[in-house]
């Protein structure tokens, strides 16, 4: 039996979306290279660094969860020195830090001159490009309050006067999530990516960090810092950047997906995912495509998400599983209404039922058997009787062994009052298997298979009333699969064969992989089903 091979050496390939102009290379080329500069003497966070940078450009924050020592600080300080003639605050929260510290000392002067209350904000966060709070939910609820205003707005009331903040990014960095019911929910939403930084684990990781020189702090050469124009440019520009298709329908699933996490079984809200967040999620996937060189969305930006919707310990996981679901779902969506079709083709019409249970359809092997063609395992019987007893509604349970008399496999049906013959079976070959009849044969774990015909019997194209004859409807159902297939070769090798992004990590790749595998696997049993269709009518 012939298969097609699908996968990461798809036959059919759509070519990747070339980059505009020379330009968009040459981006990528210096976000690789101060992606590099900035992860220096750092082990085991080159995804921290790349989506700090990445958060940066696109005008986002960022916050990191971990304990102390998992050079959460050192991130944010080699960010602020990515950019040109930027300026950075960071400070570690306590319960009793104040205002002053964060946002700049009264001034006196002004407050006995001129009656006016004031901050000199110079050197504080209301003046910084780069901004870093370690312990951020330890601060208290006015410095809270008034970061809600500075990370969405941009902006500082300075006393009676507004001041702009030209702050790229915020990173702020704990050791836990914020508590519950405290009223920090609007300001753990402003952190569009969340990610862990853990301690190192590979142990040649491990080692070269211990024996390895002094930290290395040379600053980057102000040739290949980014400068205000770039930066304005390159937001201006992902803003521009289109959205596939494939990525779209994806969107949709998750946001389905996403939508049934939120509330646990009893309808109890578990997390809440604003609209706010999937319109700078999107922003974000924007900004990747464009340093990535190309000029619209691809699924490797899609993947990113999996640092956007989680909430707490509890849905890292299953949002985690949910965007990888939904980056295949769609395929997977058709795929099962063509499996249903090919049930409803085999479930045999009502007329059709006494024929079908009647001797000299199938041919006989020792007398109580039929036999099934073309068994992956081998030759295999199957019991005449727990044939005439299965029903095509419903699956029953099933056991396969291999019978040394025989030399052959055998199946059973477990069915009430009907004899099982095992007793020259190896206890050790005995699997569990899900039957159930279908036309002209037999689903095994959901694969149909014929039985081997008399020699009189003849091919069935029963039709009823108006619908189309079973031949036509078959024909229809290949030529659906077949465009089904082509689409899905061309999803994989746009994406997936030669996958570019900066962003994405190797733990990233290696649980997208495995996902494509298993979809890979319910497109070749689709496959096998399509092919085994036609022995069985």
């Amino acid at each position: 039996m012939t298969t097609h091979t699908i996968g990461f050496m798809a036959k059919k390939t759509r070519p990747r979306q070339a980059a505009d102009s020379s330009d968009d290379a040459s981006m990528t080329a210096r976000i690789n290279d101060v992606i590099s500069w900035m992860s220096r003497g750092v082990y085991e966070k080159d995804q921290i660094v790349a989506m700090a940078l990445l958060c940066a450009v696109a005008g986002e924050n960022m916050f990191l969860l971990g304990p102390p020592g998992t050079a959460k600080s050192l991130v944010a300080s080699r960010l602020k020195g990515v950019f040109d003639n930027a300026r950075s605050f960071d400070y570690l929260m306590s319960r009793f830090s104040t205002p002053d510290e964060i946002f700049g000392p009264i001034s006196i002067s002004k407050l006995k001159n001129e009656d006016r209350y004031e901050r000199l904000t110079d050197g504080y966060l209301p003046t910084a490009d780069v901004v870093f709070l370690d312990e951020i939910w330890k601060a208290g609820p006015s410095i809270q309050n008034t970061l809600l205003t500075a990370v969405n707005e941009h902006i500082y009331h300075n006393g009676s006067s507004t001041v702009r903040i030209p702050m790229k990014t915020l990173i702020a960095a704990s050791n836990e999530l914020p508590a519950k019911n405290e009223g920090l929910e609007a300001l753990w939403d402003r952190f569009l990516v969340r990610m862990v930084s853990n301690c190192i684990e590979s142990e040649s990781a491990f080692m070269k960090m211990i024996q390895g020189d002094a930290m290395d702090n040379s600053p980057l050469d102000s040739g290949r810092a980014i400068t205000s124009e770039e930066y304005g440019r390159w937001q201006k520009e992902s803003r521009s950047v289109g959205l596939g298709t494939d990525v779209a329908a994806s969107i949709k699933a998750l946001r389905k997906a996403l939508m049934t996490l939120e509330k646990d079984d009893e309808g109890h809200l578990r997390f809440y995912i604003s609209d706010r967040r999937w319109k700078k999620s999107f922003g974000l996937m924007q900004t990747s495509a464009l340093l990535n060189g190309r000029r619209q969305i691809d699924m490797t930006d899609f993947i990113l998400l999996i640092h956007c919707f989680w909430s707490d310990a509890e849905s890292r996981e299953p949002v985690i599983k949910a965007v990888l679901e939904s980056m295949v779902s769609p395929i997977l969506k058709r795929l099962s209404s063509v499996d249903r079709e090919i049930k409803r083709i085999l479930r045999p019409s009502e007329s059709d039922k006494t024929e079908r249970n009647a001797a000299g359809r199938f041919k006989e092997f020792d007398f109580f058997y039929y036999r099934i063609d073309d068994y992956p395992d081998g030759e295999c019987l199957f019991a005449k009787w727990d044939y005439n007893g299965l029903d095509d509604s419903r699956s029953v349970a099933g056991i396969q062994y291999f019978d040394k008399a025989r030399k052959r496999f055998v199946i059973h049906a477990m069915l009430p009052g009907r004899p099982l013959e095992s007793k020259s079976s190896d206890g050790d070959s005995i699997r569990r298997c899900e039957l159930q009849k279908c036309r002209g044969g037999l689903f095994v774990d959901g694969i149909p298979y014929t039985f081997t015909r008399a020699d009189c019997d003849e091919a069935d194209t029963v039709s009823s009333g108006k619908a189309k004859p079973v031949y036509q409807r078959v024909d229809d159902l290949k030529n659906e699969f077949a465009t089904l297939l082509d689409e899905w070769r061309a999803m994989v090798d746009h994406n997936w064969k030669t996958p570019v992004n900066i962003f994405l990590s190797s733990t990233d790749m290696a649980l997208v992989r495995k996902k494509i595998a298993e979809a890979e696997q319910s497109v070749t049993e689709t496959e096998i089903k399509l092919q085994n269709l036609a022995s069985l009518l």
